[in-house]
């Protein structure tokens, strides 16, 4: 697999702050927001996209993850198959609500 594109940091200036988000060589993501991060292990990763609040990741089996920014520090991590089906949600996150997913 001949994988491009697939480091990348990316911040974002959100109606309630900056957030900003690494996606690593060891194929995880790491959002940071308001002095707290998460992190999550992804499958590998061929393309990273950045369009505004959405960060959209394609896996080496052409699945899709979708990244949101949403108001009120609330993060949501969703995997769709390539027809854009909903397979799972990977993770949805409050910062600065504790550490516990939500």
């Amino acid at each position: 697999m001949n994988e491009t594109n697939v480091r990348r940091e990316i911040e974002y200036d959100g109606f309630d702050g900056l957030w900003k988000m690494e996606v690593t060589y060891d194929h995880k993501i790491i959002v940071s927001k308001s002095g707290e991060s998460r992190e999550y292990q992804l499958p590998i990763l061929t393309k990273i996209e950045h369009d505004v609040e959405y960060v959209f990741l394609t896996t080496e089996n052409n699945d899709s993850i979708q990244v949101k920014f949403e108001i009120d520090n609330f993060l949501v991590i969703d995997k769709f198959d390539k027809d854009g089906e909903f397979l799972e949600s990977i993770g949805a996150h409050v910062f600065g609500e504790g550490d516990e997913d939500e």
